[in-house]
């Protein structure tokens, strides 16, 4: 056999390896539930058999749009368990590490279903107007969606003791093993303090398209899913999970933030 015929056959085989694996993809793809959306409500234990229960929404799904609640647990034997609209992750249940908690539930909940626009992201303890909801998710969507906090410089930087402020109040999450805050001290979370002067949209609700998500999946990827991780500024960005969202998709990738009211009630401020 001449040495040009064995290299195409080398090249054939390659070809039915990749062609092979890419049926498995296709097949896995066919077997995920399809949605239009997401409305993720991100939740931990200490508020699993309160606000989930006095503000869970009236329907498990809106226009073909899945309700999913989110709870962390350091301790689970999986990356993600889900179990019927709950949907439980390994990842510390704190709110320092809520970035954490936010893109690992984007990135598994890509893995089990089928997304066709992306992701509603909710807090706990919203109440909400149902008519301007299922207007919002039969609509047209931008990118990043919410109410947004908008600075012209984006580029200065800021100290900011939101953290550090909650934590002064919340002083007993050191001690519970389930947040992962073991090692960390309330001056630590001082130390974490500075960050970009950055547009971002409130984090109460925002609305993630799947370019959106997908960015945000791959740059918490590139910096190995460490929210302490800071730059040559001694910035922190990843500390304060909305801000961080603005500064990867607004400052990095120049996703502008469409404001929008989506007429929801906010109930438990900082507490």
């Amino acid at each position: 056999m001449d040495p040009l015929h064995k290299i195409n056959l080398n090249l054939d085989n390659l070809n039915l390896v990749l062609t092979k694996h890419l049926n498995i993809d296709n097949r896995l793809n066919n077997l995920k539930q399809k949605v239009n959306g997401i409305i993720m409500i991100i939740s931990c234990q200490k508020h699993k058999n309160d606000r989930l229960k006095k503000y869970k929404l009236s329907q498990e799904s809106y226009n073909e749009w899945k309700v999913i609640y989110v709870i962390g647990d350091l301790f689970m034997k999986t990356d993600y368990n889900l179990i019927n609209n709950f949907l439980y992750i390994k990842c510390e249940d704190s709110y320092l590490h809520l970035f954490k908690k936010v893109i690992l539930s984007i990135e598994y909940l890509n893995e089990i279903f089928d997304i066709k626009e992306g992701i509603l992201r909710c807090g706990d303890d919203l109440v909400f107007n149902y008519d301007v909801l299922n207007s919002f998710l039969i609509s047209k969507k931008l990118d990043y969606m919410g109410h947004q906090v908008a600075y012209t410089n984006n580029k200065s930087v800021i100290t900011d003791y939101w953290m550090y402020n909650y934590y002064k109040i919340h002083l007993n999450d050191f001690k519970n093993k389930n947040h992962g805050l073991c090692n960390l001290t309330i001056e630590d979370i001082k130390r974490y303090s500075n960050r970009y002067k950055i547009s971002y949209a409130i984090g109460t609700i925002i609305y993630l398209s799947n370019k959106s998500c997908n960015i945000l999946i791959n740059h918490f990827k590139n910096i190995n899913y460490n929210i302490l991780k800071s730059d040559t500024n001694n910035c922190y960005p990843y500390i304060i999970e909305d801000c961080a969202i603005g500064y990867i998709l607004n400052r990095l990738n120049n996703i502008q933030i469409f404001e929008y009211n989506f007429g929801i009630k906010h109930t438990n401020y900082m507490k």
